[in-house]
């Protein structure tokens, strides 16, 4: 007598069978150990919160910390373009000036930091 495949048997998952009880061999991954950054934890907080199914998805396909890890990638990148950007515009007017020069550099920061989450990690991805 066969008996029918299960869903996950039919994905190429296993069991191990203890005491007439058959327990699915779940391995973690290695995609745990991937730090994921300050924007990709923004990002998942973002997916678990307004896109709950797709957040779920990511889980069970173990591709969350890694797609978490592209969007931090992908935002400080944007990041340090911005903020090159406005500090290339935007010249001190006195090049002696500690106070003038963080002034700019915390302006710049603040507004690219604007862009980054709008356009890169409050999005679907």
């Amino acid at each position: 007598m066969s008996r029918e495949l299960s869903t996950y048997e039919a994905m190429g998952g296993t069991y191990t069978e203890v005491d007439g009880v058959l327990y699915p061999n779940i391995v973690v991954s290695e995609e745990a150990d991937v730090w994921v950054g300050k924007y990709g934890l923004l990002w998942m907080n973002y997916m678990k919160s307004n896109h709950a199914e797709r957040y779920r998805h990511h889980i069970c396909m173990g591709t969350l910390n890694s797609k978490a890890f592209e969007v931090n990638e992908e935002a400080y990148e944007m990041l340090e373009g911005i903020v090159d950007q406005y500090l290339a515009r935007h010249k001190p007017q006195n090049l002696a000036s500690t106070m003038e020069m963080w002034r700019l550099r915390e302006q710049a920061k603040q507004m690219a930091e604007e862009v980054v989450l709008s356009d890169i990690v409050r999005q679907y991805h």
